[in-house]
């Protein structure tokens, strides 16, 4: 009579632990929560090199503390070049995605997550994207580290609209032919009611021929829509050409990019009365001297949000997919060292803006100063 029991005991438990395991295992690339591994897509080589670097060192100082805070984690990173370049960026996704078979990518590139953005969706791992996404903005497992192009560009446009010491000038606007930049350009465009030339550069060599346009040609300010090194090279060789500056006008990568300006022109005070359009920045101090001891100088352009994306995504990590992307939908941390962060329905940061302008060599806030 024992002997009936036994086989349907045998059953009941093979199934339990079939179950236990299924469980555990759906969803999800890793059991562990604590064992995670990360995709960093950037463009380490090209024209958006020096970006793709410094996110990539602001990311690693990230992966540092939270090590530190969290001593039993196990978090491995696989690092791809996109080059900035759709197909480059295609394979290096399909490399992350498929052999590495990670659980998350980082990344900054917009040729890229355009070029990839139905795969993306398709296999709902959280991706959290810094540059402007311009094909498929909603409500899906993308989140876009930056705000809307309409958000800062427009907010500067309009300010310098109403400038009555900016406008009354000779206009330029030089901006860089690449999708992300074109979307800013447009957003100036929208929101500059004013006459303006533009100047599209397709490459770095365009900026001397154009630094010579505008000195020659009187401009009185220049809008720079583009990197704050390309930015700084522009500057420079303006001056090269006739020591009175035009005013200038950046757009809204100057905040840790001003160090290129630094570096570039040598003396800011060159530029002193630039007017900059920037995020309010958060607990930043800290993050500078943990930075400089590490790498030996100044945190460069991108680096603050570089950290602040690793954190994003450690600080919402789930092993489900979903889960992990709703976690990220309701993240808010005010004090982010590249600002305030939080995201709107469609997953695009929100974030606070100011204008600053140069003064003595150093940014200032348009409150602290009298303009």
């Amino acid at each position: 009579m024992k002997n009936k029991y036994i086989v349907p005991a045998v059953v009941v438990l093979v199934v339990l632990v079939i179950g236990v395991l299924y469980f555990n295992n759906s969803g999800s690339k890793n059991s562990n929560p604590s064992s995670i591994k990360l995709g960093l897509m950037l463009p380490l080589t090209g024209d958006y090199s020096a970006a793709g670097q410094n996110i990539q060192k602001g990311m690693e100082l990230a992966l540092d503390d939270y090590r530190k805070a969290h001593p039993g984690s196990s978090i491995t990173t696989v690092i791809e070049d996109d080059a900035y370049n759709a197909k480059m960026g295609v394979t290096a996704y399909k490399k992350l995605t498929d052999i590495d078979k990670v659980d998350s990518i980082l990344m900054l590139s917009t040729p890229v997550i355009d070029a990839i953005y139905k795969d993306v969706v398709k296999s709902g791992i959280p991706v959290i994207q810094l540059g402007v996404q311009t094909v498929g903005v909603a409500d899906d497992n993308i989140f876009q580290f930056s705000p809307a192009a309409e958000a800062p560009i427009g907010f500067l446009a309009r300010y310098l609209g109403d400038n009555s010491g900016f406008y009354s000038k000779k206009v330029a606007v030089v901006y860089d032919n690449s999708s992300a930049q074109l979307s800013f350009f447009k957003a100036f465009q929208d929101n500059y009611k004013k006459d303006f030339t533009p100047f599209i550069v397709n490459s770095k060599n365009d900026l001397q021929d154009y630094a010579s346009k505008i000195a020659n040609g009187k401009y009185g300010a220049v809008v720079v829509i583009e990197s704050p090194q390309n930015g700084a090279l522009l500057a420079k060789d303006i001056l090269t050409v006739d020591s009175t500056m035009p005013l200038l006008a950046f757009d809204a990568q100057l905040q840790t990019g001003f160090a290129d300006f630094g570096r570039i022109l040598g003396d800011t005070n060159k530029i002193n009365g630039a007017i900059s359009m920037w995020f309010k920045a958060g607990k930043v101090d800290q993050f500078k001297q943990e930075f400089k001891t590490k790498y030996g100088e100044d945190p460069g352009f991108l680096t603050d949000f570089g950290y602040d994306m690793i954190n994003a995504a450690l600080n919402t990590y789930d092993k489900n997919d979903a889960t992990w992307v709703s976690n990220l939908k309701k993240f808010s941390d005010p004090n982010g060292v590249s600002g305030s962060i939080s995201f709107d329905r469609d997953g695009v940061r929100i974030q606070p803006m100011t204008i600053t302008v140069i003064k003595n060599g150093q940014l200032v806030p348009t409150d602290q100063v009298n303009l």
